[in-house]
């Protein structure tokens, strides 16, 4: 009865609406096919996925290793090349260094290296230039001492505390004995070019560096006398009978050529500006030799009584009043102690003997 009921449900005006066997199979295999497919999609998909992610972040992982290696290097180099700049060399004596004018930092370097005083040129050069003392280094002779490291080194040439050396001219030099000691002094450079008036140089310690030029030296002397005597003629004694600091000057250099005693200074410059008050000839012998040596040479010998009577412009017993010129170049004190001279009545002096001198106020007491 059922199988009747299915046969006459399924056919429909003759026409069997079933399907057939084959069209059955291909579409449960069709069926199946998708079902596979679908169950094997989804996890190969997460697969993949998962795969990718971990060769990511293995890449990643590998690169930030990579950097904090390199990291490490650069600032343990760092560190090294900085120790080495703090540390000590094996240089166990004080030692002598020029930079000369002109001198670059590689040259520096060179040189440095060279004399050990430094370990490495290359260290040196890197980070004196880091620090920005490349441009900074300056000129000059220098002490370097035992063990300075390469930062005690740079700092030394930036600071440019060169060695001093000292030149002391004496008192009463003339213009061309002074000359003629720069002319002899070995650590200064350059042809005198200069002629210095007489009188006109300062003659005292003068400190310089190697390699000055003799004729910065002179216009040093020469600024020298000029910036003493520049606040000093208000202050003399108030009847003095000179009329400008020049005469000062030309006083100060007979009274330095007269007495090589400091406590003498003062009276002998007395006697001379007594007898300019008493319009009295200064005689004074220092003057004639000055006439006939010009101040060249010294004169080993006596003056001749022709020289004495001669008349020449330096010729004090046959003028009056001042040579026209300084005979030397005279000394701070002599020139302070024309300015203010002792308040005595000589007028005539004369050798002791002993390297002073005798004072008198009359002629009979200069016979004595």
């Amino acid at each position: 009865m059922f199988d009747d009921q299915k046969t006459t449900d399924s056919k429909i005006n003759g026409i069997d609406s079933r399907p057939s066997y084959l069209a059955r199979r291909k579409i449960q295999k069709q069926l199946k096919i998708k079902t596979v497919k679908e169950k094997r999609k989804k996890p190969v998909k997460e697969k993949s996925k998962s795969k990718s992610s971990a060769s990511i972040w293995g890449a990643l992982s590998s690169l930030i290793t990579l950097c904090l290696i390199v990291v490490l290097v650069i600032v343990g180099s760092w560190v090294g090349v900085t120790q080495l700049f703090e540390a000590s060399n094996d240089v166990e004596l004080e030692t002598t260094f020029q930079v000369r004018p002109g001198d670059d930092l590689t040259h520096i370097s060179e040189r440095l290296e060279n004399q050990k005083l430094i370990l490495n040129q290359d260290i040196y050069r890197y980070l004196v230039a880091w620090e920005g003392n490349d441009t900074r280094l300056k000129a000059g002779n220098y002490k370097i001492p035992a063990n300075s490291s390469m930062r005690d080194i740079m700092n030394i040439f930036v600071e440019g505390q060169s060695i001093q050396h000292k030149l002391t001219f004496a008192e009463g030099l003339t213009t061309a004995q002074i000359l003629n000691k720069l002319k002899n002094a070995p650590l200064l450079t350059g042809e005198i070019k200069l002629t210095p008036a007489e009188g006109s140089l300062l003659p005292e310690t003068y400190l310089y560096e190697s390699g000055l030029n003799r004729n910065n030296l002179i216009k040093q002397m020469q600024e020298a006398q000029k910036k003493f005597l520049a606040n000093l003629w208000g202050k003399h004694a108030t009847d003095l009978p000179l009329s400008s600091i020049e005469e000062v000057v030309i006083l100060a250099s007979i009274v330095e050529k007269e007495t090589g005693l400091a406590k003498e200074r003062p009276e002998v410059a007395a006697v001379f500006i007594n007898r300019l008050k008493k319009k009295m000839r200064l005689q004074s012998d220092p003057t004639i030799i000055y006439g006939i040596t010009k101040g060249q040479y010294k004169l080993d010998r006596s003056l001749r009584k022709s020289e004495i009577k001669a008349k020449t412009a330096y010729n004090t017993y046959q003028i009056k009043g001042l040579p026209p010129t300084p005979i030397s170049n005279p000394g701070k004190a002599s020139i302070l102690a024309v300015l203010n001279p002792a308040k005595v009545d000589y007028i005539f002096f004369v050798a002791d003997g002993t390297g002073g001198h005798v004072f008198a106020k009359t002629y009979k007491q200069h016979q004595k």
